[in-house]
């Protein structure tokens, strides 16, 4: 009986440590893809500021000549 309650327990412990690595991990992966869509974001803003800016300079070249 006593290795059964032992038995039990081990298997408890281990499937809470189980589950609490897997959080870990899926938190880990949802900061990533965060962190990823956020960069995206920049790089869509960088390059719209870019292009505006270029399409600026274009116009003022236009000007002057």
């Amino acid at each position: 009986m006593t290795l059964l309650i032992i038995f039990f327990g081990l298997a408890v412990v281990y499937y809470l440590f189980q589950k609490n690595r897997i959080n870990r991990i899926e938190k880990q992966e949802y900061l990533r893809e965060r962190k990823n869509e956020k960069f995206e974001q920049l790089l869509d803003l960088a390059r719209k500021k870019d292009a505006a800016r270029s399409e600026e300079q274009d116009k003022n070249n236009n000007t002057e000549n």
